[in-house]
């Protein structure tokens, strides 16, 4: 594994933490807009890591999976914003 498939993964081990921590019902207080930008940021992140790396199966296996959370935190968000 490179550089770029070990960012990838803890990006995705960090979007992991962050989405447990939100979904435990923890207050942020004042921090709630950041976190959630947060949330939108790190697999954005991880994708751009993953399509870096060397490894073809690697590459589209952690872009693949950013792009899926990525598109979990925005139904999520949709969600939120509909209520």
């Amino acid at each position: 594994m490179n550089r770029y498939s070990i960012l990838s993964l803890s990006a995705f081990i960090c979007f992991c933490f962050l989405f447990f921590l939100m979904k435990s019902g923890v207050s942020l207080k004042g921090f709630g807009t950041l976190y959630i930008l947060l949330l939108f940021i790190v697999p954005l992140v991880g994708v751009y890591t993953g399509y870096k790396t060397k490894h073809r199966i690697l590459k589209w296996g952690f872009g693949g999976i950013h792009l899926i959370t990525f598109c979990m935190m925005s139904l999520l968000a949709y969600g939120i914003s509909e209520q």
